[in-house]
């Protein structure tokens, strides 16, 4: 081995557009309070390191609403509710504050401070929609002032708290927050935002970081050139009945997304990582001619290119879109999914070493592995809330071996692009995206469908106007409002498989910038557009379930056996990324009259991988109760292992195609009405998943009073 291994980190920066067309506002807190904890703490973590190469990719849209809060020019109705005497609050200002002012991850953002778990408990953890108005009557004026200050004091990432000692204070002072203590939290947050994007300047000036973008409003840019290219990778799914083609809109979302980067920047990125790595020929001969010098997808989007290649004889390398056309670079996923998904439950220092290995591993692999690159490409803001620390000591593990490392060393895209020019010229790039290779994220389930064709038939109208008018300022607002309705988040979270407590917000602004095209030329927009996106109705975690009978031998029996259990996939991860390389593909739990029964359908990954365990935990209140451990999967059989003492004589188990499991209620511990469980996927001591990511699904007891109120024929 002569050399040492490139690994290239992609961290991306992404909000949806979260302004109000009616009236300015931005209507989700989201862009400033990822910037109060991921945008910075990113950067943050790698300026005490002198020798950190990475990128860090940021939607123009992003910028744009940063710079707008930030200056104070505009501020988001999370911040103005904050910002209200307590005293002064209005029933629909409270009604929002008990219903969303606890969205944080409650393990790392609330349980951890005594007064906003206190005021949790106080709304309870379930909370009922009827319930709202009684409980705002409980709820004094010191309680709502002091959920003012959590909500915004919790978001606050570890690298401001460094900076600003009032953040200390804040907290260890904990409850009895007066208006001046709130005042002076809401204006040091103006402060952190406005820091972040002369800071990422100032870092790309010192040749520390590497800045790449994004088409303006993160449309997926495949589908905005002809939404018919979707029927590559999924053949077999319905798709909208009308086609949409406007590659006239995919050049200026790109242009502008360039443009709009160097007026922040001070100079062009020279990379594009386009919205959900969505990529076509099309798109990456528009990403050469708008100036781009390379691009990146991820690792599927070669092997479906290539065809009948190993993977890791492909993904490691670069190439050119054509004859001295675009570089190309492939995301390693399982990494990638590695550090998004999985390191967050585990100590920094194992999950550092973990993927230091892996890299290792790769690097030992390659005859020449000062040529090879790994992309390690991920969502550069989400995933830290899961890390207790806000994952600062898996940053400083990360980066310190990283730089002192004699076989692995740090790059930008681009400067392995300069070094090492891409040599292989591939055939027509396979039309597809990160998620699972194709486009499903975003087209062909009916609602997403519905969403397109509503989309394609508000362009049609503006194509009709644009033909005919005259007024120049109303063209151009009308085109901004189709631009933004292009963008990829509103169609993430329509239907299947995502879901949000946000889902009405999102349909609202998707139909409110379509509405609001019409209004531009005086026009009634259709009765269609006032109405609600949707399509009969959704599955949700919480249905009823039935009485089932399953036989526990590992297979799937008979077709009705799990009939009556609820059904939950790994697309249900959900959430800003979806969880590409799960080890589990589905869970299955529900009850017979007695017993308690799970069933997990396992991914050829987990087949493949040794020192496994599957850990079913259950719970009672806020501690584990009982834990259950099964090993042994290759064999065919499972070894049983029942944690605390406990007998393991009553449970059964089996393993072939999937995972059965079979535990007397009577030894397990619940509340009122139900049994509390999570399932953990471990190898060795990483955890690899956690079913669900936090807190525990609730399997019903099959009390009398619960069978007679859900039966099924």
């Amino acid at each position: 081995m002569s050399g040492k291994l490139n690994v290239a980190f992609l961290w991306h920066m992404h909000q949806p557009y979260y302004r109000d067309p009616k009236n300015g506002k931005y209507i989700l807190p989201w862009v400033r309070l990822h910037g109060l904890k991921g945008y910075s703490d990113m950067l943050a973590a790698i300026q005490k390191f002198g020798d950190v190469r990475v990128t860090f990719n940021f939607v123009p849209a992003l910028l744009a609403q940063l710079d707008d809060l930030s200056s104070g020019r505009e501020s988001d109705t999370y911040y103005d509710i904050s910002l209200k005497p307590a005293e002064d609050l209005e029933p629909a200002e409270k009604k929002i504050m008990l219903k969303y002012f606890f969205s944080a991850s409650w393990a790392n953002m609330v349980m951890v401070h005594p007064r906003y778990r206190d005021l949790l408990n106080k709304r309870g953890r379930k909370m009922v929609e009827s319930d709202i108005e009684d409980l705002s009557k409980r709820f004094t004026v010191q309680d709502f002032r002091d959920l003012q200050v959590w909500f915004n004091l919790a978001w606050i990432g570890w690298s401001a708290e460094d900076r600003y000692p009032i953040i200390g204070e804040l907290k260890r002072k904990d409850r009895n927050f007066i208006e001046e203590d709130k005042r002076q939290l809401l204006d040091l947050q103006l402060q952190v935002l406005k820091d972040i994007i002369p800071n990422y300047r100032a870092a790309w000036d010192q040749g520390n970081i590497e800045i790449s973008t994004t088409p303006f409003y993160h449309p997926i840019l495949p589908l905005l050139v002809d939404n018919r290219s979707a029927r590559i990778s999924q053949p077999g799914d319905p798709m909208p009945g009308h086609s949409f083609l406007r590659p006239q809109d995919a050049r200026e979302q790109l242009q502008r997304g360039l443009e709009t980067a160097k007026q922040h920047f001070g100079r062009a990125p020279l990379g594009l990582w386009p919205s959900e790595g969505s990529v076509s020929p099309a798109v990456c001969e528009l990403a050469g001619d708008t100036g781009f010098k390379w691009i990146a997808t991820d690792e599927n989007v070669l092997l479906a290119t290539l065809n009948d290649v190993r993977r890791e004889d492909s993904i490691y390398s670069s190439y050119l879109a054509s004859i001295d056309g675009l570089t190309l670079f492939f995301r390693d996923h399982d990494l990638s999914d590695a550090v998004g998904f999985r390191y967050a439950r585990n100590a920094p220092k194992r999950s550092a070493d973990d993927l230091l290995g892996n890299l290792l591993n790769i690097a030992k692999s390659r005859p020449t592995p000062e040529e090879s690159i790994v992309a390690i490409i991920l969502d550069g803001e989400n995933a830290w809330e899961y890390f207790p620390d806000g994952g600062k000591k898996f940053f400083e593990e990360l980066y310190t071996q990283l730089t002192n490392h004699s076989l692995l060393q740090m790059c930008t895209f681009s400067e392995f692009a300069e070094k090492h020019p891409a040599k292989k010229i591939l055939p027509p790039i396979f039309p597809a995206s990160w998620i699972n290779g194709s486009f499903r994220i975003w087209i062909g389930d009916p609602v997403k469908n519905l969403a397109w064709d509503r989309l394609g038939e508000t362009a049609a109208f503006l194509d009709r106007q644009t033909a005919v008018a005259t007024d120049t300022k109303v063209l151009e607002d009308a085109r901004e409002h189709l631009y933004i309705a292009e963008g990829s988040d509103w169609f993430w979270w329509y239907g299947e498989p995502n879901h949000s407590v946000f889902e009405e917000e999102f349909d609202y602004l998707f139909r409110s910038n379509l509405i609001q095209i019409y209004r531009e030329f005086g026009v009634e927009p259709p009765a269609n557009l006032l109405e609600p996106i949707r399509v009969g109705g959704s599955r949700t975690s919480d249905s009823a379930l039935f009485t089932i009978d399953p036989v526990i031998d590992g297979k799937e029996t008979f077709f009705y056996e799990w009939i009556g259990a609820q059904e939950i996939d790994s697309d249900d991860f959900s959430g800003a990324m979806n969880l590409v390389s799960s080890v589990i593909d589905r869970l299955f739990f529900g009850f017979t009259e007695s017993h308690f029964c799970l069933r997990l359908d396992p991914t050829n990954a987990f087949r493949t991988m040794v020192d496994l365990r599957v850990e079913v935990q259950f719970n009672k209140g806020a501690g584990l109760i009982h834990a259950i451990e099964l090993t042994s999967f290759n064999s065919g059989e499972v070894k049983i292992d029942a944690k605390e003492g406990k007998s393991a004589g009553d449970i059964q188990a089996a393993f072939d195609h999937v995972l059965e499991l079979k535990i007397p209620f009577n030894t397990l511990p619940h509340d009122e009405d139900s049994v509390p469980f999570s399932v953990r996927i471990l190898q060795g001591n990483l955890e690899l998943e956690k079913w669900p990511r936090e807190g525990f699904y609730k399997c019903p007891q099959p009390t009398p009073e619960y069978l007679s109120e859900n039966w099924i024929i």
